[in-house]
């Protein structure tokens, strides 16, 4: 018997090389069976177009579609809201906070600013919405 030694007194010993290389596959067995399994990560993205029905209207669509011109006025669904000299933009802060008030934070907020508007003024409305809590702001073109 190869490597068996003389088997007359009866010691039977134990070997450890072949439990080491035993240990070793099942876990190189693991390791690959856990590598193959990838797990999706879901990214909670909001792209412009549509929006979902808000849950406290009727079906009707409703929205909040903030214009920043390039002189850095504001309209808000067509009304003139702020001009360029307001930096706070409390007008905008309450009437997002009404409109939250009357439906919920999930209220859809459409930025549309002219291509050639500040971005520090983008900075802002989106600073405004922050404050009041509003959960859904996309980008828009300007129409």
């Amino acid at each position: 018997m190869a490597g068996g030694g003389n088997q007359a007194d009866g010691d039977a010993r134990f070997q450890i090389a072949p439990m080491i290389d035993l240990i070793l596959t099942l876990l190189v067995f693991f390791m690959s069976s856990v590598a193959l399994k990838q797990t999706e990560n879901e990214l909670a993205l909001l792209l412009p177009g549509i929006p979902p029905i808000i849950g406290k209207t009727t079906g009707a669509k409703i929205e909040l579609m903030v214009v920043i011109e390039e002189d850095e006025s504001l309209s808000v669904n067509g009304a003139s809201l702020a001009t360029g000299a307001n930096r706070e933009l409390t007008a905008l802060r309450t009437l997002i906070r009404e409109q939250i008030d009357l439906f919920d934070n999930t209220l859809p907020v459409v930025i549309c600013p002219s291509p050639d508007a500040r971005h520090v003024r983008i900075i802002e409305v989106l600073d405004a919405c922050a404050a009041e809590g509003v959960k859904n702001i996309s980008f828009g073109e300007k129409s």
